[in-house]
């Protein structure tokens, strides 16, 4: 039985694997909420009344909701005060719309993480000070965030 040599092919190997792993094109994760079925297979959940959508957009946030002609658009060149307004425009949407829980938050790529956290907060809650204490109110707990659709980004553009 003659012998076989396998030395080229695991030298091959030890080179091959490595470099496949580093040049790799890792695959984007999204997480996706399922709800558990209720029993009633044949019942949709209602749809939000509201269907609140932010767009962070380098120069502006742009806030539209379902019954809106045009959206609402906060400068950004003073990140403060854009988030305050959104703050005072996501209060009042939640007393119009009480029972609407949800929100959706587009980004364009380059927004830094640390704007979005500042959105996400925002969004979710709103702190009342009583005196010393501070208590949050639930604003739009259930919020979504993705990128801005290339489409949605070209027309920004060209505007």
């Amino acid at each position: 039985m003659p012998n076989v040599d396998v030395t080229a092919f695991l030298s091959l190997m030890v080179i091959l694997v490595p470099f496949l792993l580093v040049t790799a094109v890792f695959s984007r994760t999204t997480i996706l909420e399922i709800q558990p079925a209720t029993g009633e297979a044949d019942r949709l959940p209602a749809p939000d009344p509201l269907q609140l959508q932010v767009i962070v957009r380098q120069n502006v946030i742009e806030v539209g909701y379902l019954g809106q002609a045009q959206t609402a658009q906060l400068d950004r060149s003073s990140d403060d005060k854009a988030l305050e307004s959104l703050a005072t425009l996501a209060d009042e949407l939640k007393a119009r719309y009480p029972q609407s829980l949800e929100a959706t938050v587009l980004l364009e790529p380059q927004i830094p993480y640390d704007v979005l956290v500042q959105v996400l907060d925002v969004m979710r809650v709103k702190l009342q000070r009583d005196g010393d204490a501070v208590e949050q109110m639930e604003l739009f707990p259930l919020i979504a965030v993705g990128p801005v659709p290339a489409s949605e980004q070209l027309l920004h553009g060209a505007q």
